[in-house]
């Protein structure tokens, strides 16, 4: 790490020491001579952590010569030291317990959120400014994990600006995206069953995002690819910024760029939709750096909001403590509902989700009463090669294949359906806004945009 202080291209940076009373002030003031010592910057100042066990001194500021932003409420105080500060590194020198392992990560969330590097003894969370910016209105859809439905809330969210006479171009950054950025119009292909297998006998993921995304809204879709995710969204290995130059020369009104998992593009967006699952535990989606991408965002939507994957009482813990943590932000509940692309009427049902099984007999009875079919079995494994052969191989009443483009629903459902001749229909999950805060959705997002806008003028 002293290395890492040494470095050249810190000569211009600020940083702020993070100290705490349960270390004697002596021992606090030599280690920070000696942090001094090595840094190759400017040595902004101090904040104080907390702590009463060693702290032998009352005039802190006069004691180490510095100043020093004292933090009570880790929640308010520290977002405020780092706005007095502005440093680009924190370094920190307290510890147990008064900074466990816990708070760290939402100090580094915080660091993050201000555009910060926060190190330690033996860690280092390195924030890397995003040097690609759109000259066109952008909006980037994150998450807080897998499978908690961002390409149908993209898809949908897109195609409320497309309704709002919006010429939307949608970037993709999926774990099985091409090797280079791949424009799929699709209001002009005709996305069939046989054009999917097409592509997965070239040896592509023809489920991608970016075609699931023009499948089911429409649109024009440039898909990307990225590998690897970093506590705070960082990828190893992307093309999106190739991606994002390909949808500015299609010159639309408005880029939405879809993150993938928890991992968000490396290229500066002007707004953020994040999207959490309410069946993801608390734990899980501020634990980390989670907290960080709830702050960056401008609108916050839950997804899956009823039982049996999240009671009431979880929804509105997670609403309110989502509001603590971004006060700015608007908040909406929604629910997913299964929508055939074609017609299933009359037909013997197979359903093939990446779905929770938990939530199977609520789509059961969705389809079977606004379908008029029959869900003869259901299988979740479409994400699961290995046990999505055997249930496809050990269900036998039905006639029609019901599947999400997703996972293994091209390679395995599709070609399965093609070799047993059975009909495939592909479906959407389309998000159903509780509340009927529809409009109010619209409107949000149509602020969004208007502000984005006035931004680029």
């Amino acid at each position: 790490m002293i290395d890492l202080l040494k470095r050249k291209k810190n000569k211009n940076k600020r940083l702020v020491a993070l100290i705490d009373g349960e270390h004697h002030p002596q021992v606090t003031y030599d280690s920070l001579e000696k942090l001094k010592k090595y840094y190759a910057g400017k040595f902004a100042g101090l904040i104080f952590m907390g702590g009463t066990e060693k702290l032998v001194v009352d005039d802190l500021e006069n004691y180490f010569g510095e100043k020093i932003c004292i933090v009570e409420d880790i929640d308010t105080d520290f977002i405020e030291a780092l706005n007095f500060f502005k440093p680009d590194i924190v370094y920190d020198l307290s510890d147990e317990p008064i900074v466990n392992y816990t708070i760290r990560m939402k100090v580094a969330s915080f660091c993050f959120v201000k555009s910060c590097s926060y190190m330690g003894p033996d860690f280092l969370f390195e924030y890397e400014k995003k040097d690609i910016a759109c000259s066109i209105p952008t909006i980037s859809i994150i998450g807080t994990g897998k499978r908690i439905g961002k390409t149908a809330i993209s898809a949908y969210l897109s195609k409320i600006f497309a309704d709002r006479n919006k010429n939307i171009c949608v970037v993709t950054m999926g774990r099985g995206g091409p090797r280079q950025p791949q424009i799929l119009k699709g209001g002009a292909v005709n996305i069939t069953p046989e054009y999917l297998l097409k592509l997965s006998k070239n040896g592509m993921h023809a489920s991608s995002d970016y075609i699931e995304d023009a499948l089911v809204s429409k649109l024009t879709t440039v898909g990307c690819r990225r590998c690897g995710g970093g506590f705070g969204g960082e990828v190893f290995l992307s093309n999106v910024k190739e991606g994002v130059a390909v949808a500015e020369n299609l010159n639309p009104d408005l880029i939405v760029i879809e993150g993938s998992g928890a991992s968000l593009p490396d290229v500066k967006t002007d707004a953020n939709i994040c999207i959490i699952g309410a069946y993801q535990s608390w734990e899980s989606i501020v634990g980390y750096l989670g907290i960080y991408r709830l702050m960056i965002s401008d609108l916050i939507i839950i997804t899956m909001c009823e039982e049996p994957l999240a009671d009431k009482k979880k929804i509105d813990f997670l609403k309110n403590e989502i509001a603590k943590i971004n006060p700015h932000a608007k908040i909406v509940k929604t629910v997913f509902r299964p929508n055939p692309l074609s017609s299933i009427s009359g037909k013997k049902v197979l359903v093939v989700m990446t779905a929770k099984e938990e939530a199977g007999p609520k789509i059961k009875n969705y389809l079977e009463e606004k379908y008029n079919c029959q869900v003869s079995n259901m299988t979740f494994n479409l994400s699961n090669r290995k046990e999505l052969r055997k249930d496809l191989k050990r269900f036998c009443n039905y006639d029609t294949i019901l599947t999400e483009l997703k996972a293994a629903s091209v390679d395995v459902v599709t070609d399965f359906a093609f070799k047993n001749k059975k009909a495939i229909v592909y479906l959407n999950n389309v998000p159903v806004v509780l509340n009927g805060s529809a409009k109010k959705l619209k409107d949000e997002l149509g602020s969004i945009y208007n502000k984005i806008k006035l931004s680029k003028v």
